[in-house]
């Protein structure tokens, strides 16, 4: 039997080291996710040349292994048995996380570079059995982040040091470009290490982290019961169509870096002052979001610096398509990243939901929510490169080129830029249906906190005093 990993202190404010050791799983999940996002796309179409017809079956696999492993890893989260294997969440990344980082490493290593079947089953086999290590962990530490506190401000410090060591674990992955043209062994050795250090860290993790046991309420739910329930709640159902435009035109940005070379300029260092650009002005970016929410609120913060940034877009667009400069396109993508930091809110939007349901049925189910939400938005993954893909092949784009022709020029400033203010602007929509704001938001806190504070009395009400005091 696993030693208890549950804590069992009523939180609203978190201890620095829950706050720093938190964070600090981000950096593993940047490494994996990370990198694999950057690179997978180049690996698979553009390096080993995968026709189009192969990569787009090939995203359709992966987009429903992509939707139904979350739910499904979600659901069995929520249902594991805390006495029987000390937590219900880091049980699973304790032992995934390495598993994760091992696989991650050898995905790297071609079967074939002339057999398109050979190919195209690496293709399928190595992005699905990515993404379901992906689910079992980083959907799984989300979880854990609406569990360690109530408060909604703490939740966006947790999300906000959580940007930081992200930005922290970026810097490597902005690299990752620029070592896979130096050469493919050096990228092998690159991810190696980056695999190192990740099982390094998921130990050091899911040693220190605790659980809140008495959010855990039994329950005989189905999996299809509670997904039932889940899909029911509008703060959700407003939130993952949110989130699955904003997956869509991120799914249409960093994959594409090889592309967009093409337009900011030729050399080695071109790719990581790319994502160190991006990366870096998003990280602000962040800060001005958060900022403006103690004005705003989060609703209104995302409505107006959204919509600002949809307007940025196309101005950028018209401005690089008239003037051919690289100068250019670097000034406007610095522009659009200014407003970029909107996912800074996108899991605090789900605990919303997550509040609501516990609330209404007594037990937190966050990877039940983390995983059906998946189902609903992880499509996008899929849809995205398959949309950037063909708009390429529609202008002309050639894989494996050194040079692309006019046409081929305009449509990576389309994909650039054009494509994600579509995107943007229905994910608008459902954030203006959000229901969760001003007074609705205050009300569903303190309703929160009152129910915390009956499920800890009744807990520790119903455990022995040695058993209280060893957890």
């Amino acid at each position: 039997m696993e030693k208890s990993k549950t804590n069992n202190n009523f939180v609203g404010k978190l201890p620095r080291k829950d706050v720093f050791i938190y964070s600090l799983g981000y950096i593993p999940n940047t490494f994996l996710a990370g990198v694999f996002m950057l690179m997978y796309v180049n690996f698979f179409w553009n390096y080993l040349g995968l026709i189009d017809s192969l990569f787009i079956i090939g995203m359709l696999i992966y987009a429903t292994i992509n939707a139904l492993n979350d739910p499904l890893t979600g659901h069995m989260s929520d249902k594991t048995n805390i006495d029987k294997w000390g937590s219900r969440r880091l049980i699973y990344i304790k032992w995934f996380g390495p598993l994760w980082a091992i696989f991650y490493f050898i995905m790297w290593f071609p079967w074939s570079y002339d057999n398109q079947i050979i190919i195209f089953f690496q293709f399928v086999l190595s992005i699905c059995i990515f993404d379901t290590f992906l689910s079992l962990v980083i959907g799984l530490y989300m979880s854990l982040m609406s569990e360690m506190s109530d408060n909604i401000k703490v939740r966006y410090k947790l999300s906000f040091y959580a940007n930081i060591a992200t930005f922290i674990a970026g810097i490597p992955v902005v690299f990752a470009q620029s070592i896979f043209d130096a050469s493919l062994e050096t990228f092998q050795m690159f991810n190696g290490i980056l695999a190192i250090i990740s099982i390094i860290l998921y130990i050091i993790v899911t040693r220190t982290l605790k659980e809140r046991p008495e959010l855990r309420v039994e329950e005989d739910y189905t999996f299809f019961q509670a997904m039932k329930m889940v899909i029911k709640s509008k703060a959700f159902l407003t939130r993952t169509g949110y989130i699955f435009f904003n997956t869509g035109a991120r799914a249409m940005g960093f994959s594409f870096l090889f592309a967009f070379i093409f337009i900011l300029g030729p050399g080695p260092l071109t790719p990581i002052l790319f994502m160190l650009l991006t990366f870096g002005i998003g990280f602000f970016s962040n800060i001005i979001y958060m900022k403006l929410e103690k004005k705003w609120g989060i609703r209104k913060t995302i409505l107006i610096l959204k919509s600002g940034l949809i307007i940025a877009n196309l101005i950028s667009f018209i401005i690089v398509s008239a003037i051919g400069s690289t100068t250019i396109v670097w000034i406007c993508v610095s522009l659009v990243s200014i407003l970029s930091g909107f996912g800074v809110f996108d899991f605090v939007l789900l605990t919303m939901a997550i509040d609501e349901d516990e609330i209404k049925y007594g037990s937190r189910r966050e990877s039940i929510f983390q995983g059906t939400s998946s189902l609903l938005f992880k499509p996008a993954d899929s849809l995205g490169p398959i949309i950037a893909t063909t708009t390429l092949t529609m202008f002309g784009f050639v894989t494996g080129s050194m040079t692309q022709d006019a046409t081929a020029l305009l449509g990576i400033k389309v994909l650039l830029f054009v494509m994600p203010i579509l995107m943007h602007g229905i994910s608008l929509i459902f954030i203006y249906l959000f229901p969760y704001h001003g007074e609705a938001l205050e009300k569903l806190q303190s309703e929160l906190v009152k129910l915390h504070a009956i499920k800890k009395e009744s807990y520790e009400g119903s455990k022995p005093e040695k058993f209280r005091s060893e957890i």
